[in-house]
């Protein structure tokens, strides 16, 4: 979705696009980010889904790069952080016990592209 505001300051947009910048994400994706933590701001959270949003954020800001290099194999995020990345799910498995992991909000998944839905419609002339 294409979105357009007017009427923002220059300076406060420039520093906006360079912090993003600084952490390797597109500006869309900042600002995504930036909308999930102002709405959830007053919304009273556990600390599971602050930890489960924290990992879905990571994984967001370095799935580009971990499919460039790794696609196929299964990463494990924990905390934020990318623990490891590994041939296969039994592995993956293994390394959050490993690390005493059991217990917290991990994601163990396999490195892949998103799919996106797209619908195609057209009009038969008649």
């Amino acid at each position: 979705m294409s979105v357009l505001i007017k009427n923002v300051k220059k300076e406060l947009y420039a520093r906006f696009k360079a912090k993003a910048a600084m952490k390797g994400l597109k500006l869309s994706e900042a600002f995504e980010e930036a909308m999930i933590k102002w709405i959830n701001e007053d919304s009273p959270q556990t600390e599971e889904d602050k930890e489960r949003a924290l990992n879905n954020a990571t994984l967001r800001r370095i799935r580009a790069e971990l499919i460039k290099e790794h696609e196929n194999e299964w990463v494990v995020i924990s905390s934020g952080k990318l623990i490891g990345i590994y041939t296969d799910r039994e592995r993956a498995i293994k390394a959050i016990r490993e690390n005493n992991l059991e217990g917290k909000c991990n994601i163990v998944t396999p490195v892949k592209p998103l799919r996106r839905k797209v619908s195609i419609r057209y009009r038969r002339k008649e």
